[in-house]
Parts: C-alpha cells; sequence; structure tokens
C-alpha cells in the first residue's frame, strides 16, 4: 500500500476519533479524498496529501479550483490535510491556500 493511502486511512482514522462521519471518496467524485459530516459543523471536503516537498507540491492551482469548486457546490468547506513523512498533520482550509 502506498504512503498516501497510509495517510488518507489516518487522517480518516482521526476524524472518526473525533466523532466526524467519514466517507472516502476519491474515485467517486474526481475532486476530494474524503467526506467529513459532523452534526453542528459544516461539511469538508478533505484532500489528504503526503507529499515531503511541501502542501502544494502536487496538489498544484489547477487541483486546488477544481477542490474549491466541488466544495462549493455541495456546501461544503474545502480542506488540505498535509501530512508529510517523519512531520506532524497539517490542516489547511481553503481560505490559507495560494
Amino acid at each position: 500500500m502506498s504512503r498516501g493511502h497510509d495517510r488518507e486511512r489516518d487522517v480518516r482514522k482521526l476524524l472518526r476519533a473525533e466523532r466526524w462521519l467519514v466517507i472516502r471518496a476519491a474515485g467517486s467524485l474526481g475532486t476530494g479524498d474524503l467526506v467529513a459530516l459532523k452534526s453542528g459543523f459544516t461539511p469538508r471536503l478533505v484532500e489528504v496529501k503526503s507529499t515531503a516537498g511541501g502542501p502544494y507540491e502536487r496538489f498544484g492551482p489547477a487541483e486546488r479550483r477544481a477542490l474549491s469548486a466541488a466544495a462549493e457546490l455541495g456546501g461544503c468547506e474545502a480542506w488540505l490535510a498535509w501530512w508529510p513523512p517523519r512531520r506532524p498533520l497539517r490542516w489547511i482550509p481553503e481560505i490559507a491556500w495560494p
């Protein structure tokens, strides 16, 4: 299994521990890896990246625009969960993206 899939599972596990309902969306939506739902919170469309070269190394402008558009269409917030090797998970909301 690849590091990316492992990280996706790790993020899903963390969200579930915080009582989010998490649905794997990779492949089915074409945009985003996880959909996270929790009563009282805005739904989240989450892209998970584990790149060592920075959060946007493989999450370029076109991918960011696509995730933003999908989140807007679905009434969600777009989030990047960047978790590089040997470093902690960093949650980056859409508003902080370049």
